[in-house]
């Protein structure tokens, strides 16, 4: 949950309309229902055939979200550019939003191949998978508070931005955990190997955020000096 006092404050360097500012809460809220959604995706997923039906339909959810997403993203770059900010400002605001979207596409990606290529993935798996995925979620989850201070309490960035770091270094942790108990599982090596994609497609999201982490520190870093 958000602190309180993020919710309060004013996106006052960006000089906008209430309009905008709420387009860019709801994008951020956006992308995180999204990664809680993908870890129903995995858990429906594993309990097939009993849930196909839940499956494709929070596939179909996550698809209008990031749907959902996307048009709020395309809106709030014609603002920034329409709008007269100063220039270093406006370019890593402008970064920031789109790096943050980028964190959909994989775990869309991930969605559909399950759905198109139904691995089977044994059951003592399971577990591995749920927590790499929780990992990535709470990464992207302490990546948005950090994103929503940049605008509203500049100073608690560093803060959050660290956590996304820790909860990144948990992540591949997991990562790597999965990847050992695969390839030391009875598996034919043509199953190993596509597992290993499902895995490292789901750990991208963290290392993505842990990325923009880096670059919202600086950006923070920059509005105070």
């Amino acid at each position: 949950m958000l602190e309180p006092r993020l919710k309060t404050k004013r996106f006052g360097f960006l000089g906008g309309t209430r309009i905008i500012q709420n387009d860019i809460d709801l994008f951020f809220s956006k992308v995180g229902d999204a990664s809680l959604l993908f870890l129903k995706v995995l858990k429906y997923y594993f309990k097939a055939p009993k849930d196909i039906e839940k499956f494709n339909q929070t596939i179909e959810e996550l698809d209008k979200l990031e749907s959902q997403a996307d048009e709020l993203r395309r809106g709030i770059e014609s603002y920034l550019y329409e709008k007269t900010l100063i220039p270093d400002l406006r370019s890593d605001v402008l970064a920031l939003i789109e790096n943050v979207d980028s964190l959909l596409s994989p775990q869309m990606a991930v969605s559909y191949a399950l759905q198109i290529e139904k691995p089977d993935i044994p059951a003592e798996l399971h577990s591995g998978f749920i927590e790499l995925a929780e990992s990535t979620a709470l990464c992207v989850e302490h990546l948005l508070q950090a994103a929503r201070a940049f605008f509203r309490d500049t100073e608690a960035v560093r803060d959050y931005c660290h956590k996304v770091v820790f909860e990144e270094s948990q992540a591949d942790k997991h990562c790597s955990n999965l990847r050992i108990a695969v390839f030391n599982s009875n598996l034919d090596k043509v199953d190993k190997i596509h597992l290993r994609y499902f895995i490292e497609r789901i750990d991208v999201v963290a290392n993505r955020a842990e990325d923009i982490a880096d670059s919202l520190t600086i950006y923070a870093i920059k509005r105070l000096v």
